[in-house]
């Protein structure tokens, strides 16, 4: 037995474009979320090196004489060296 007989299968051809057209809005919608997700991993990642690489020099270096040399206040660049990757 079809248990899908029950349903209206004909379209007019204007309904079946729109169909297909939201469709492919949606699949459009999907591509460009997925994008935005790497565009936002890459710029993480790119970060978390770019913190990791400065937490590395910063163990090498007298960080109090570079923060007075630079004229920023004290604790600043251990603060953005251990700052999470996901913050700006």
């Amino acid at each position: 037995m079809n248990t899908h007989s029950s349903f209206n299968t004909s379209l007019t051809d204007s309904q079946l474009d729109a169909a297909c057209d939201a469709l492919r809005a949606c699949q459009d919608r999907q591509i460009e979320m997925k994008r935005t997700l790497v565009a936002i991993l890459r710029q993480w990642w790119q970060r978390a090196r770019q913190r990791a690489a400065l937490r590395r020099q910063l163990m090498e270096m007298d960080v109090a004489l570079i923060e007075k040399d630079i004229g920023v206040p004290a604790g600043t660049l251990g603060e953005e060296a251990y700052k999470p990757f996901w913050k700006h």
